[in-house]
């Protein structure tokens, strides 16, 4: 046998040579040089420590000399096995939970698509009548149940058990209002699973059968006004109304830019809307569309002229802000006079605006940067008063824009006199939380003015064209918050407008992001 391992014994028995006395014989069940103990002594020689018996020893010159290492035992791979399945496991749960299974059937991850068709918004549905609300919808799973509320409360239900071809679920409900006011009407579907779904909310109009009497509400005049025999300034005047008298509403024009009154003295007529406070909604008042009568004209046209330099043409001009002063009262013992401006045009403006006061008040002008939207956004500018109108029965005259700085829609309406009221701590609603939920839009007020009394307080949502609402009975002294008022949240993202409302006064708004 060659020394191929380097080893340092020079009496390795060589196979084929002769062999000395003392070297053990190959084949003769020696034991090999590795398990034989070397002399200290360094004489080379080996003394055996222990047979071992032959028949259990086996010897491979490879496995001691460095050969291929012993097979890996079966229970290895076993274990690989194992720990791919656990593994594989870990994985699918991992991957349920996040695709929102959950092994509840995939309720949570149902999708959606429900919308009434009728009735639409605003529409005026007469009471104790029935009336139809269709419904479409659809869903990634069957539905099995619709629901129709109107405010609150469910008024009809269908249960469903088929499943159209085109997933296009078609449903009729019915309800029947027995008193006239306006409500939210909204649908609830609900899949297989359990899951749910709300439509966007419709607000209706309830009405009491119109037939050929008038529907009527009582409104409070605000300005002196001019009462004329159709609803605009080309018509001729019929009479006038005082600021503090009370009118019966029985029209309106499609644009409420005129109301047709009925005074407790005097002939039926029209007057400018900015001139009338409404105590009930306009949506009651039916709409009167009248066919302008033209002027005479056997008058001589010096006398007419003067009217025609005063009043522009009743069809008011497009995309401008019109000015119009809407409200003045005392405030902070009579030391203060708030006056509210709005913008009756249908073009938002946000600039510089001058407003005058005069009468019986001390005569005064501010400048103030304001920023008022289209159709009925306004502002309230303060004026200080010295010293203080502590009598009631005193009068303010309102002036916007006194020198037509800004182009307006109409320059006519700009100046109205208020009738003051014994100074009174008005109420002063700030919104001092909305926090939006999945469902909702939850508000809290806080009332830093006056004492409010029992009122009726409208906080509405609005995102793009939706607009969503509602109203609570509440009463806020001085300081005191609001409970938590919550309004169903519109359908969509984006920046929406929160706004609160006492009767038609706008008293506080924010606006919120809706994820």
């Amino acid at each position: 046998m060659s020394n191929r391992y380097g080893s340092s014994f020079d009496d390795e028995p060589v196979i084929g040579a002769p062999q000395a006395a003392d070297e053990p014989i190959i084949g003769a069940g020696s034991v090999p040089p590795a398990f034989q103990a070397y002399d200290p002594a360094g004489h080379g020689a080996y003394t055996e420590p222990e047979a071992y018996p032959e028949e259990e020893y086996y010897w491979d010159e490879e496995d001691y000399f460095g050969g291929e290492p012993p097979a890996r035992q079966p229970m290895f791979y076993v274990f690989l096995f194992l720990a791919a399945v656990v593994g594989g496991i870990l994985v699918f749960l991992v991957f349920t939970l996040i695709t929102g299974d959950g092994g509840n059937g995939g309720g949570a991850a149902t999708e959606f698509a429900v919308q009434i068709d009728s009735p639409v918004r605003d529409q005026r549905l007469e009471i104790n009548r029935p009336h139809e609300v269709t419904v479409q919808a659809s869903a990634t799973q069957p539905i099995r149940r619709v629901e129709l509320f109107v405010g609150d409360r469910v008024v009809d239900a269908v249960d469903i058990t088929d499943t159209p071809p085109d997933n296009r679920y078609r449903v009729t409900l019915r309800f029947t209002i027995a008193d006239k006011g306006t409500y939210d009407i909204f649908v609830r579907v609900f899949a297989e699973s359990g899951a749910s779904k709300d439509s966007a909310k419709v607000r209706i109009v309830a009405i009491e059968p119109v037939g050929e009497r008038p529907q009527a509400i009582q409104g409070r005049v605000v300005a002196d006004a001019t009462v004329r025999g159709g609803p605009g300034d080309a018509f001729p005047e019929t009479g006038s109304l005082r600021a503090g008298s009370q009118v019966t509403i029985t029209g309106r024009t499609r644009d409420l830019a005129w109301l047709l009154v009925q005074p407790p003295a005097g002939t039926q007529g029209w007057v400018r809307r900015a001139a009338i406070e409404p105590l009930d909604t306009l949506d009651l008042v039916p709409v009167r569309d009248v066919t302008p009568t033209p002027l005479p004209t056997a008058t001589p046209t010096a006398e007419a002229s003067p009217t025609a330099t005063v009043s522009p043409s009743p069809s008011p001009a497009a995309n401008m802000p019109d000015f119009v002063p809407t409200n003045a009262v005392l405030s902070s013992g009579g030391s203060i006079l708030r006056v509210t401006v709005s913008n009756a045009g249908n073009n938002p403006y946000s600039g510089p605006l001058v407003v005058a006061v005069s009468g019986d008040v001390p005569q005064q002008e501010l400048a103030v940067n304001v920023n008022l939207a289209a159709n009925g956004g306004s502002t309230v500018i303060e004026f200080p008063l010295s010293p203080p109108v502590t009598q009631g029965g005193k009068r303010a005259v309102v002036t916007v824009d006194p020198e037509n700085i800004v182009r307006e829609q109409r320059e006519d309406n700009n100046r109205a006199t208020f009738v003051l009221q014994p100074p009174v701590e008005a109420p002063s609603l700030v919104i001092t939380a909305a926090n939006v939920t999945a469902a909702t839009i939850e508000v809290t007020l806080r009332n830093d003015g006056g004492p409010l009394p029992v009122s009726t307080v409208v906080v509405q949502v609005q995102l793009g064209g939706q607009i969503t609402s509602n109203s609570v009975s509440i009463a806020l002294a001085t300081g005191q918050s609001s409970p938590v008022i919550a309004v169903a949240r519109p359908a969509g993202s984006g920046q929406a407008t929160v706004t609160v409302y006492v009767g038609n006064q706008p008293m506080a708004s924010t606006t919120v992001q809706l994820p």
